[in-house]
């Protein structure tokens, strides 16, 4: 770089003796003179260009920069070199490094006389003595195109620089393996599920349905009462999927406001609209890709999202919102709604075209009301579980069994659980009996309904008589032809009777 200031000044003081030159001669030799000054600018703009650049770009860097010719003498120190060590540039330049480095005044243990004599690149601990700095330094050797060493180089970093650059790796480390903790928690929990509990048909042929499309990447329909089992059935299929250990996202769509689901599931760039993150948001697409996304409640989801939702699935993209640029994606969808959507589809709430694009493969869960052979092993399995999680041992009578299997369970599954873990938490007596369960279910106990009736309302007696017959056959015969059968009435009547007892 000394090299380079000597050649500039020389080359603008030849410059301004030629251009002296041409106004003082005469005009017969103005063309060759002229000609001279274009050469001159020319090789000006090439010398500027090749050179003045690098000195810019280097005294803005944030490290610190050494460089010796071959000889060892200094050619050139960027401007941060004289921040670290203290050094000014008049000091060093044209300064022989093997005298400094012998001297030990300006800095210690030195790495340029190592590259000149091996012709490698090296590393070294140095000390800048004005500053009491200590740096990590980096040298390394520069040829010529005849492979002969030209420069030796040498760029140094504030150690302490390196250290706060560690910790903040360290940390990052640490978010990262916290992150990756919390992701494999929550995913755990996402799939975290009571086993399947069942001995009805209906169920045997719902599973068999969900175990069979699981390893495809078909999108599946799931139907059914809330409290039925959706989400049951779809933590089934995924861990029966190739996209299993792959992301597994799960959204109510009718939680998130219509206001924000466009941006909750396709996200947003930064700066999209007032209040937007300045970082941007990833949609939950875009963080299930490869993975599996449960669309709960798909049925509540508004008519421009769902032309939205079509185009994404059946681009295979999504699009940020405030973004023009599409983003592949590669998703499993399972929507579940408890909803009829073929009604929806009547009374244009709901796409037909999406409908038919989610129900690819149908699953429809009957209720519970309609598979109380269930209603047993999923009393005493929740027996267990909450007998374990309070730490009792309590059991349940056959008559207190009778009468919960006979309730209609509105709430599916669901209701049914909670009130197995309120008969267990309230219980005292490690024991629930057929009292118990009518008080916190609100079942009528029909059985007593002579001695209930202290009126003796012939009619009601006879009608809660009545009630308690046809539930009885049900839950024995199963089916409501059976049943009539059994209790000798068409079954055209006994259906009737049901509808108005509300069985």
């Amino acid at each position: 770089m000394n090299q380079y200031k000597e050649l500039k000044d020389s080359f603008l003081l030849l410059k301004a003796q030629i251009n002296a030159l041409c106004a003082s001669n005469s005009s017969s030799n103005e063309e060759n003179y002229h000609e001279l000054r274009r050469a001159t600018d020319d090789f000006e703009a090439f010398l500027f260009h090749r050179f003045v650049d690098f000195e810019k770009i280097c005294d803005n860097l944030p490290d610190a920069i050494y460089i010796a010719d071959k000889e060892g003498t200094t050619v050139y120190v960027n401007d941060m070199y004289q921040q670290l060590s203290g050094i000014l540039k008049e000091e060093v330049i044209g300064e022989n490094i093997h005298q400094i480095n012998r001297e030990k005044k300006l800095y210690t243990n030195g790495i340029l006389p190592t590259i000149l004599k091996q012709e490698r690149r090296s590393e070294k601990i140095g000390v800048m003595n004005r500053t009491n700095t200590t740096v990590y330094i980096t040298g390394f050797p520069i040829f010529d195109d005849n492979h002969e060493l030209k420069y030796a180089v040498a760029h140094d970093r504030n150690i302490q620089q390196l250290e706060i650059v560690k910790d903040q790796l360290l940390h990052l480390k640490e978010v990262q393996a916290k992150t990756e903790n919390e992701v494999q928690y929550l995913r755990t929990q996402q799939i975290k599920q009571v086993d399947l509990i069942f001995k009805s048909p209906q169920m045997y042929q719902a599973l068999s349905t969900a175990l069979a499309v699981a390893p495809t990447d078909a999108s599946v329909l799931i139907t059914g009462e809330s409290g039925t089992g959706k989400e049951v059935i779809t933590n089934q299929i995924y861990q029966a999927s190739s996209r299993f250990n792959k992301p597994f996202l799960k959204i109510n769509c009718a939680a998130i406001p219509e206001t924000l689901m466009e941006s909750e599931l396709f996200g947003y760039v930064p700066g999209a609209f007032t209040g937007a993150s300045k970082n941007g948001k990833t949609g939950i697409f875009e963080m299930a890709n490869s993975g599996t996304l449960m669309l709960d409640e798909i049925g509540e989801m508004s008519m421009p999202m769902q032309t939205k939702l079509l185009r994404v699935l059946q681009n295979h993209e999504v699009t940020k919102v405030g973004s023009s640029k599409a983003i592949p994606i590669n998703v499993r969808i399972i929507a579940a709604t408890n909803r009829n959507l073929l009604e929806c589809i009547k009374e244009k709430t709901f796409r037909e075209d999406l409908y038919y694009r989610l129900n690819v493969v149908p699953i429809s869960l009957a209720p519970l009301r309609e598979r109380k052979e269930d209603i047993d092993v999923l009393v005493h399995h929740f027996l267990d579980v909450f007998n374990k999680k309070y730490n009792k041992q309590v059991e349940i009578y056959s008559d207190a069994l009778h009468l919960m299997t006979a309730y209609n369970w509105p709430g599916n599954i669901r209701e049914l659980e909670n009130v197995i873990e309120r008969l267990v938490v309230i219980n005292r007596s490690n024991v629930i009996d057929k009292k118990t369960v009518s008080m916190v279910v609100g079942i009528p106990d029909n059985d007593g309904y002579m001695s209930t009736e202290k009126t003796y309302n012939l009619k009601k007696a006879t009608t809660n008589l009545e009630c308690q017959i046809i539930k009885s056959a049900l839950t024995e015969f199963r089916t409501k032809r059976k049943a009539a059968i059994a209790l000798g009435i068409d079954h055209s009547t006994l259906v009737k009777k049901c509808q108005r007892y509300g069985i």
